[in-house]
């Protein structure tokens, strides 16, 4: 790490953290994170990596496109959020990338790194965001008795009651105190038979055995006096619902929360009501930062407007150099994103998609053209996937779910027309968080050599200059139009394709550390 040759670099010897809980999931968004990262080393810091599961570091930086080999990477009990706001007093420079996070540190400079501010009351019920907005002003500062860590799916159920089901060895991380008790409901809803259930410590020490039906029970566990927090793993055997549904699921929790002996009126309302601590205007722990990030314009008005803050722009940096435009094109449209159905965040719309392809081919504007539908597709949303499929039943259309990064780089580099239509029915003023907030995969088509025809809102606004290196519709009338045009026109596809690979190399990686730069010596990030 202490290489003479860095020395008299601009970060040299900072001891700086890049925190991400999602590190695992090899995203756009932990690209984002790991540039930071590789910048920092690149100039002189001590880099860690911090999160909570298992990361093999050299096959993070190769699957990301990274240089990581001179950064560590430390995982980290997952103890709640507190924990880490005192870890961060270690080092000189800590960097919070973690979608939705409320850490509030205690390092001597932070930058915050926000995809976009989603309320966190956004997906709450109206009787519950009244209460909340109510009692968040007595709680301010109060932090969750529990929280998810690692080994746990989304949330499901309706308005009476939710759960979430772990995969076999879910997380929980539980605050300090002296004499607590973790209360839950758990059960196994739709499972064949019951199960047992462990509850382990940190050090695998188990606390309790239970038995767990298929109903669900109220259970109750008493925990050991901590002054730091108790991270504990919930170990069951796991099933498969089958069918559609090919997760592996453990157990199903509802409703945790924790008593404390010791514990004031005020202290027991979120204890036993956690949701009451989901205050979209407690923004207290952004005063530890010295900057707010932004991903996008798009992003950084909706940080003005929710919270009453401005913040600089890094964007996400993307691998232009990967993509090699073939001189001689696919009659082809592509459109790339995950399958998961509309009111799951900002959807794709992929059905929509294949639906308005489908009338262009019949219709006889697209003759001998083919349209690929790739993304990645979870489990949970192989029902949406045989939708688009079934849609696309009968027509030149192939879907691509999970295709190697290789594949999705050739469709890219080699189709001549890329869609993208998130955001599409959605209202943007109501529900910002489901638009494309930037539009990674828009870049990287561009890149590739394709034409954009995007969605006329959010971040695409912000790489697609209209005309001049592609389109942006507002209804599906115009994609149709534009896509004509560029079928038709085999100079008008050129000129704009040759002006779209331009455009991309504004937002590469290159581009990506002289933004970063600009922004730590803006504010002395490296100061000491």
């Amino acid at each position: 790490m202490n290489d003479p040759a860095r020395a008299g670099q601009p970060a040299d010897g900072v001891r700086a953290a890049v925190y991400n809980r999602f590190w695992h999931s090899m995203g756009g968004g932990e690209r984002h994170n790991g540039m930071i990262a590789q910048v920092l080393a690149a100039e002189g810091a001590v880099v860690d990596l911090l999160g909570h599961s298992e990361v093999d570091l050299a096959a993070l930086g190769e699957h990301l496109g990274l240089d990581l080999a001179d950064c560590r990477y430390v995982r980290l009990p997952d103890r709640g959020e507190e924990a880490i706001a005192v870890l961060s007093r270690r080092y000189d420079l800590f960097v919070n990338g973690s979608y939705m996070s409320r850490i509030m540190p205690k390092a001597r400079h932070s930058a915050y790194l926000c995809f976009f501010p989603t309320p966190f009351d956004h997906d709450m019920a109206a009787w519950r965001k009244a209460a909340v907005r109510t009692a968040g002003p007595l709680l301010r500062g109060v932090r969750p008795a529990v929280s998810f860590g690692q080994g746990w799916y989304p949330p499901e159920g309706g308005r009476r009651r939710q759960w979430t089901w772990t995969n076999g060895a879910g997380i929980l991380a539980v605050s300090p105190g002296k004499r607590r008790t973790l209360r839950a409901d758990i059960g196994r809803p739709g499972a064949p038979v019951g199960t047992a259930l462990r509850l382990l410590d940190a050090d695998g020490g188990v606390l309790a055995k239970l038995r767990i039906g298929t109903d669900f029970t109220p259970f109750e566990v008493s925990l050991p006096p901590s002054a730091n927090g108790t991270e504990l793993t919930l170990v069951s055997d796991a099933f498969s619902p089958g069918a559609a549904d090919v997760r592996e699921l453990g157990v199903a929790v509802s409703r945790p929360r924790v008593t404390d002996g010791g514990e004031g009126p005020i202290a027991r309302l979120p204890l036993r009501f956690p949701w009451l601590l989901r205050d979209p205007a407690d923004l207290g722990y952004l005063d530890g930062y010295d900057v707010v990030m932004a991903n996008s314009r798009f992003t950084r008005g909706w940080i003005r407007r929710l919270w009453k803050r401005d913040a600089d722009l890094l964007f996400p940096p993307i691998q232009v150099e990967r993509l090699h435009p073939a001189p001689r094109r696919e009659k082809a449209v592509v459109t790339v994103g995950r399958f998961f159905a509309p009111g799951l965040g900002h959807a794709k719309r992929q059905l929509e998609m294949v639906q308005w392809f489908g009338d262009l081919y019949r219709a006889g504007n697209l003759p001998d053209w083919t349209m690929h539908v790739v993304g990645g597709c979870e489990d949970s949303q192989l029902p949406y996937l045989e939708q688009v499929r079934a849609a696309g039943a009968g027509l030149p259309v192939e879907i691509h779910p999970n295709a190697p990064r290789a594949e999705v780089e050739r469709l890219l580099s080699t189709s001549s027309v890329f869609w993208s239509a998130t955001g599409y029915g959605e209202d943007d003023d109501r529900r910002p968080w489901t638009a494309e907030h930037f539009g990674m995969t828009t870049v990287e088509a561009m890149a590739g050599g394709c034409v954009p025809v995007v969605i006329d809102r959010a971040g695409q606004r912000e790489i697609v200059r209209h005309g001049i290196d592609g389109y942006r519709w507002t209804g599906p009338e115009q994609v149709a139009s534009f896509t004509r045009r560029l079928a038709a026109e085999d100079g008008l596809r050129g000129r704009l394709a040759a002006a779209a690979i331009e455009r991309a190399q504004t937002f590469s990686d290159a581009a990506f550390a002289r933004q970063w730069r600009e922004i730590a010596i803006r504010h002395g990030l490296y100061e000491r």
